[in-house]
């Protein structure tokens, strides 16, 4: 995980827009090129590296700096936020992939292009290597005449990380596979230093190598068998690869009458009440100044580089005039989706007042249920000054007026209680104008699985997000706890953080009322490896008995609380030893000790509450004891869902036949680790 993500700008106006678009990430950090004029990628990156402070941990640095002419649809926003098919910003996708690559411990300065998403296989790359690191990939001609290409002893055909001898930009080649630049380049520490006494000027891609070669440092590249290469570089490839080849529309709030070869985005409410293109006419408005519109129509081949269209639209200056804060609420609906969490070992230890008094320690994993992310929230503004509410599952609609409906007392029972709860922890006020909020969880009731405060956290994630609040995911899990309180329902910090957090992590925090997060997660070696486990012998079973976590938690504090002859607070102790013992078999891929580990914590659980398990639980347990290595409640306890490590793959298509036949209203679900943010 980056500790700090540096997108470039060329202007200042245009780090404005950029900052809008990513303040929920309190991680990064916008930096204009100076002067008020273009720089050079070579140049931002020594520019960032003047301005950031400490040179040190990992630090992503993402080029954004140009002003997107050939897709001029989204040269307001810049092609690094161009919405990808899961509705997420290409900006989300690069920092999500770049996140998978092993970096050194030493940390360092990785470089990558704001308008490429590259998949290759991440955990075979070597960036260890003293000075500069790039990676490449073979590739024909044509990728090789719009890109750079390494040039190394052994052409095409080396693997692994090699000494770079040349370095060519765009050759005018028409045969043979060429190692294509993928635009990723990592820095150590000491070169990074050594950098900032370069001009702040150039190419990275073009005159660093130059640079480089010249004995500036040792520089190298890593050579993968092959990666996949996505680039936007024109309207008609925005076309083909995002549209479905016809046409393309994006946040556009009026009917359309397209001919085909159309790009359509960014038309706000109320602008145009029915809108007609031609074929190959393309269409977007830009909210310029506090009140303007500028309406571009365009063809979908025009360039806006070099046919003079750039400047006839006078779009320079505009660009420095658009209203961010209208833009996009054009882009008006957030949808925020989640995975579940299996509870691992050290559950209840996140629970106030017992993590207040001892610290906590979790050990969880983020899953997916029948390949989706079931937790789902979506929201949006809308003109009237109130909050059209719909639960989807439970198949409930209403509309919030007034304050009282909000900052009420709360029901529990109310479906409506999380929405109100969030509302009030956010402190909205409805002059600040109308919401809309869609929310599901595809999840059976009482499922153990963390829904409620995971639905919770993706609810406050979009709020915040609609609502211009900087947030990032501990700021997100700790307004789930004050959700909690507020809907009078208690609970810990696990089941948000198991979510909001990707794969597989421990969680610790220390002792006092303000719980601050230190997240451990398995290598990508390690967590690699337990997915391919999970495959083979997980098994994830829903009981058919469904319980309210908040009646388990009663029991659980009242015995916290009473802790006759100390009992209660050593078993509190021994969950956390239990998450730290299951961290460390997972990260040594030590299967016996993990489920080992596992065992031990159903001991634990059931030692410190009799409720966390009941007859008809321990009837589903002993009937698949002949194929088990480990089982636990996939949460609190008291039914939901059973999580079991079978002996072998064959056990556990045995113990699924078993369980599958039960009847009783449970059912064998396919999950996988969610390794994603």
């Amino acid at each position: 995980m980056f500790d700090r993500i540096v997108i470039t700008a060329a202007n200042e106006a245009q780090a404005k827009g950029y900052r809008a678009q990513t303040q929920g990430d309190s991680r990064v950090v916008v930096i204009a090129d100076p002067g008020g004029r273009r720089v050079g990628s070579l140049g931002a990156t020594v520019n960032a590296l003047n301005k950031i402070s400490g040179l040190s941990g990992n630090v992503l640095v993402c080029h954004s700096g140009g002003d997107a002419r050939r897709t001029p649809g989204y040269a307001a926003m810049g092609k690094a936020f161009v919405p990808m098919r899961d509705g997420r910003s290409m900006f989300a996708h690069i920092v999500e992939t770049m996140e998978k690559l092993p970096m050194p411990s030493a940390g360092g300065l990785l470089v990558c292009s704001g308008d490429v998403l590259l998949d290759f296989n991440y955990a075979a790359a070597d960036l260890a290597g003293k000075g500069v690191t790039g990676i490449a990939y073979p590739d024909g001609p044509f990728q090789a005449q719009r890109h750079g290409v390494y040039v190394v002893d052994g052409g095409s055909k080396v693997r692994g990380s090699v000494p770079v001898k040349g370095f060519l930009q765009k050759p005018k080649v028409t045969k043979g596979r060429h190692l294509i630049d993928t635009g990723i380049m990592f820095i150590d520490w000491p070169t990074a230093e050594k950098m900032k006494s370069l001009p702040v000027a150039g190419d990275i891609y073009e005159e660093f190598p130059k640079i480089l070669l010249d004995g500036f440092a040792p520089f190298n590249v890593n050579v993968m068998p092959k990666c996949v290469f996505f680039h936007i570089g024109s309207s008609r490839e925005l076309l083909n690869a995002l549209g479905d080849g016809n046409t393309y529309v994006d946040s556009v709030a009026c009917e359309l009458d397209l001919a085909g070869g159309n790009i359509v985005t960014n038309v706000p409410a109320g602008r145009f009440k029915r809108l007609s293109l031609a074929k190959d006419e393309c269409f977007t408005c830009l909210p310029v100044g506090k009140d303007g519109w500028y309406d571009l129509k365009y063809r979908l081949d025009d360039n806006f580089k070099t046919d003079g269209l750039w400047e006839k639209h006078g779009l320079a200056e505009k660009m420095k005039l658009i209203d961010y804060g209208r833009l996009l609420a054009m882009r008006s609906r957030v949808r925020v989706e989640l995975p579940l969490r299996i509870d691992l070992a050290g559950g209840w230890s996140d629970t106030p007042p017992i993590c207040y008094a001892n610290g906590g320690s979790v050990i969880n994993a983020a899953v997916t249920l029948e390949g989706c992310r079931p937790v789902v929230a979506e929201v949006s503004r809308i003109a009237a000054k109130e909050v059209h509410v719909e639960s989807v599952d439970l198949g409930e609609r209403g509309v919030l007026s007034k304050n009282t409906d909000i900052y009420g007392e709360k029901d529990p029972h109310d479906w409506c209680a999380l929405v109100k709860s969030a509302l009030a922890v956010l402190g909205y006020k409805f002059s600040q104008g109308g919401l809309d909020i869609r929310i599901f969880a595809d999840v059976p009731k009482g499922s153990g699985m963390g829904t409620s405060s995971i639905l919770g956290a993706a609810l406050l994630q979009a709020l915040m997000t609609v609502m211009g609040r900087p947030h990032d995911r501990d700021i997100v899990a700790q307004a789930t706890l004050r959700l909690e309180q507020e809907m009078c329902t208690g609970g810990g910090w696990q089941d948000q953080m198991g979510a909001l957090y990707p794969g597989v992590k421990l969680i610790e925090t220390k002792k006092g009322k303000e719980q601050t997060f230190r997240v451990r997660r398995l290598t990508a070696k390690a967590e690699k490896a337990f997915a391919r486990f999970l495959q083979e012998r997980g098994v994830l079973y829903f009981t058919g008995q469904k319980r309210m976590a908040r009646n388990v938690l009663r029991g659980v504090l009242a015995f916290y609380e009473s802790n006759p002859y100390g009992i209660a607070h050593a078993i509190v102790d021994t969950l956390k030893h239990d998450a730290v013992a299951c961290y460390r078999a997972l990260e040594r891929g030590d299967w016996r000790g993990f489920a080992s580990a596992l065992n031990a914590y159903w001991l634990n659980k059931k030692a410190l509450d009799p409720g966390s398990t009941n007859p008809q639980v321990e009837s589903i347990i002993a009937r698949i004891a002949p194929w088990t290595d480990a089982v636990s409640l996939a949460g609190a306890g008291g039914g939901g869902f059973l999580f079991a490590v079978a002996k072998s793959r064959a056990a556990k298509a045995k113990m699924e036949k078993v369980l599958s036949a039960a009847g009783n209203g449970g059912r064998c679900y396919r999950f996988a680790l969610d390794c994603n943010a």
